[in-house]
């Protein structure tokens, strides 16, 4: 298994067991409003994340304080990790994490932004479908092996941007296979769907409500879901996943929260404690089934396990692929 992951019972009792243990803790609010930094601009999925959070968080009163998400794009994530670096122990200020700030700095040769900043919570993992176009004689995992193993470099996936999700991914199952693909990048996962549309490559990565959209349509035909078991949901009941096909990747695209480096772990408990509660409310699980993603909380200690696991697969299929400095 090229990258450990977490499973727990319900994301309810996963909640409720780690919002314990951070009430165990000493805990201190902070004082003035709040801003969620994000990365990505506006709608992007670490943006909605955060924006849902902060809505459950403001109409439960469960943070008294007033939270703005503040969208601070460009540079790969880099404006915003490098905004929040340059807050030491700032109590006001959160970080949202998504891979590109794990794989910004590993690429670049810069310090890396999760071995400094203060982890605060896992938030939502969803798995990922590897799709291909309807008329392809492709029908199964097996058969991309066997077509990459036949013509190293013929199969071709589009997907977002150089070192994100997309290309690890593809750099596992290469490695995992012993095969060779190629990966085309683009400037966003939408810009590589409409490639993949186009029916200008074989093969393209979604989420599943991604997923979801492009098989109900016609669009797309599912090959593998890259998960430790299969999907409930009928369109995907029957799509095996790459352990079932002989293929030893588990693979999940994650989103989480974390701090400023020095930031009070008296404060930093209180924040891991609001984001259990957040996402134990019906409304965030209902968010959750409307768009498919799951919640294996994870808060404090346990979430910066995590989130250096993450940074290791990262560093590891990055530096495969020679784009690692």
């Amino acid at each position: 298994m090229l990258r450990r992951t977490f499973t727990f019972g319900t994301a309810a009792l996963c909640g409720a067991l780690l919002a314990g243990t951070a009430m165990a803790q000493d805990m201190r609010a902070p004082e003035g409003p709040i801003e969620f930094t994000v990365g990505s601009g506006a709608g992007g999925s670490p943006d909605v994340i955060m924006r849902t959070y902060a809505q459950i968080m403001a109409e439960q009163g469960i943070v008294p304080n007033a939270i703005v998400v503040q969208n601070r794009s460009g540079g790969g994530h880099s404006n915003a990790y490098n905004h929040v670096l340059g807050l030491p122990g700032d109590e006001t200020t959160l970080l949202t994490l998504a891979s590109p700030v794990f794989t910004t700095p590993i690429v670049q040769g810069t310090p890396s932004v999760i071995d400094q900043i203060t982890p605060i919570a896992l938030l939502a993992e969803s798995e990922l479908v590897l799709l291909t176009t309807p008329d392809s004689p492709l029908n199964s995992l097996q058969d991309v092996v066997a077509a990459a193993t036949e013509a190293p470099g013929r199969v071709r996936v589009a997907g977002g941007s150089s070192g994100g999700n997309d290309h690890i991914l593809t750099g596992l199952l290469e490695t995992a296979s012993g095969t060779t693909l190629t990966y085309i990048p683009h400037e966003s996962g939408s810009a590589g769907r409409a490639t993949f549309l186009g029916g200008n490559v074989e093969l393209h990565f979604a989420t599943l409500s991604e997923a979801l959209e492009l098989i109900t349509s016609g669009t797309g035909k599912p090959l593998a879901i890259f998960s430790e078991e299969r999907r409930p949901e009928e369109a995907f009941a029957n799509v095996a996943t790459a352990r079932e096909q002989g293929v030893d990747v588990v693979y999940t695209q994650f989103w989480g929260v974390g701090g400023p480096a020095g930031l009070d772990p008296a404060v930093a408990a209180w924040w891991a404690d609001k984001f259990a509660k957040a996402a134990e409310s019906p409304q965030f699980q209902e968010w959750l089934d409307a768009n498919l993603y799951r919640a294996n909380m994870l808060t404090l200690g346990d979430a910066g396990t995590y989130f250096a696991d993450g940074q290791q697969t990262f560093r590891d299929v990055l530096t495969r692929i020679g784009l690692a400095k």
